[in-house]
């Protein structure tokens, strides 16, 4: 189940929400590959959580990061 990105982020979330994201979130987002945000998260510098065996990452840091990218 892919979530939609919002267009614009809610007042008082500071870019986004504290939601968790999956990879193949993350991905729909970047508009890439699941694979490849697996593989280069690290390289990026990308924060991500480990909850249990999985990798999640905070909807506002994905968001924050993009913003660095285009700086």
């Amino acid at each position: 189940m892919a979530m939609t990105p919002s267009p614009t982020p809610k007042k008082g979330t500071l870019g986004g929400s504290n939601r968790m994201l999956s990879a193949r979130d993350v991905a729909t987002i970047l508009g890439i590959p699941e694979r490849t945000v697996r593989d280069k998260w690290r390289e990026w510098g990308l924060p991500a959580y480990r909850i249990g065996r999985h990798l999640r990452w905070k909807e506002r840091d994905v968001y924050a990061w993009i913003d660095r990218q285009a700086a």
